[in-house]
């Protein structure tokens, strides 16, 4: 048993907060909140973690994302349109997708994230077991709580349908082909892909942190075959799928000439809303969409700070929230700052998120907080985590505001706003998962060499390949809408 003290405890987004407060943590859970005397003396020989003038939360819950540790800008290829700008990554080499992986999850504690899900990601080194077995030992050594997503595509690798892959390949120069003919498979076959996830499910069955589901990569990524297998298997065993859904303009101009713009109906026809289904993005959905998504009971993640930078436009939560979609934030490792500071995103959700009618200040942080936490746990299928009540998961992050409070700022301020307005990752002085501090203020970062390494080590690829790379790109550009085909 164990007593975390601070001087201000925010259970969640609708309970007033304690002040002071102190939350008792035993067996990885929440056993106890109130005021710290009265838990000392309700358990007297608990042990006591006093973080003074930080403000305890709910953990926070990265809701999307890949475990990509190092960014494209520190890679060496700049933001682009999203369809040009996955075709970059043909140039580069395949860095480890555990160190990578493992230095995401150190980065995202150190923020006050405590909870995560890991969305289909590939690096096509032909072996995707491999890199998937990477990926879940890295959340497995650094404690964070992860929903790792079993990820498939068939179609759409380099087009999306229903355009001619042949003609648009046939189109490049010898060199641009043979650096698409040498790629080696990112995903497994079909039936592979549903034996790996009974494996992973039994070899995971009991883990204190992490939790599978499917991650289909979207529906221009996945065949209606392949979408209808991962729904019935999804359903009979009870776990959950995360997709991409409606990211760019050139997938809008696909689900339109797909499924005639009902892409959220289709997939219903097809089984998948039989389980718990979330989805990235939605930056593209139409009024039509959000319907659908409202209907269907479809939690969104947006993600706010990539779809702008790579040229999707800014999400409409606040037209979002006015409908009551259940929104959550994700970095998608490719936030507004290039970092996974996971505060200042929600920060940009949140403001994104007001709109123009006039609303209680306090009311609108709330959302944010909700954002970023409960609904966060809906999204990544962990319903026993983002809030602070008993008998749920003990993740938790402290934040100190001291920085944030200057002279210039009344002492009595609302300590929530404090946070959403004022705090950064930063600010966070610990990070626990599961009861387990996991990250205290001042604790030691990976050395840059490692990092310089992994980064190097990314940037290698064959002779020619990022010029090739490059061709191919400017050719999706032409081809995207307002281009030729799509």
């Amino acid at each position: 048993m164990q007593l975390v003290e601070a001087d201000c405890v925010i259970p969640d987004a609708v309970s007033p907060p304690l002040r002071p407060g102190a939350v008792a943590v035993a067996a990885g859970r929440i056993a106890a909140l109130g005021p710290p005397a009265a838990l000392r003396a309700r358990f007297p020989d608990a042990a006591r973690t006093e973080l003074g003038d930080a403000i305890l939360l709910p953990g926070f819950v990265n809701a999307h994302q890949h475990g990509r540790g190092l960014s494209q800008i520190q890679l060496g290829y700049p933001d682009d349109a999203l369809e040009p700008w996955i075709a970059r990554r043909r140039g580069r080499g395949t860095p480890d997708p555990y160190l990578l992986t493992r230095h995401a999850a150190e980065q995202m504690l150190r923020h006050g994230v405590t909870a995560t899900l890991h969305a289909n990601y590939s690096y096509a080194t032909g072996d995707y077991e491999a890199e998937l077995r990477g990926v879940l030992r890295a959340y497995d050594e650094t404690g964070l709580r992860a929903t790792v997503c079993v990820g498939y595509a068939d179609q759409g690798g380099l087009v999306y349908p229903p355009a001619d892959e042949a003609r648009f390949r046939a189109a490049l120069s010898p060199g641009a082909q043979a650096l698409l003919a040498a790629a080696r498979p990112a995903y497994l076959p079909l039936d592979h892909t549903l034996d790996l996830m009974d494996q992973l499910r039994a070899d995971y069955a009991d883990h204190p942190t992490i939790t599978l589901a499917y991650g289909p990569a979207g529906p221009q990524w996945v065949s209606d075959a392949g979408w209808r297998a991962i729904a019935r298997h999804a359903a009979r065993s009870g776990i959950g799928i995360h997709f991409h859904l409606l990211e760019s303009p050139a997938q809008r101009a696909t689900a339109d000439r797909l499924y005639a713009g009902q892409v959220l109906a289709h997939l219903q026809r097809l089984g998948l809303f039989e389980t718990a289904v979330s989805a990235a993005h939605f930056t593209q959905a139409r009024a039509e969409d959000l319907h659908e998504a409202l209907r269907l009971g479809l939690v969104v993640v947006s993600n706010p700070g990539a779809n702008m930078r790579l040229f999707n436009g800014a999400p409409p939560l606040a037209a979002w929230r006015e409908a009551g979609l259940p929104v959550a934030l994700g970095t998608d490792n490719c936030a507004l700052d290039d970092s996974e500071d996971y505060l200042s995103e929600l920060r940009l959700g949140g403001l994104l998120a007001r709109g123009t009618a006039p609303q209680d200040p306090g009311a609108a942080n709330r959302l944010t907080l909700a954002m970023g936490t409960e609904t966060g746990a809906r999204a990544i299928f962990q319903p026993g985590c983002g809030r602070i009540a008993p008998g749920l998961c003990a993740d938790l992050v402290a934040i100190d505001p001291r920085r944030a409070r200057g002279v210039w700022l009344d002492p009595d301020c609302d300590p929530l706003d404090l946070v959403i307005s004022r705090c950064t990752g930063a600010d966070t002085v610990m990070t626990m998962v599961a009861g387990v501090i996991r990250h205290r203020a001042g604790s030691p970062r990976p050395g840059p060499e490692g990092l310089a390494r992994m980064a190097a080590a990314a940037r290698q690829a064959g002779p020619g390949a990022q010029t090739h790379a490059e061709e191919i790109a400017q050719a999706l550009r032409a081809h995207i809408p307002g281009g030729e085909e799509v």
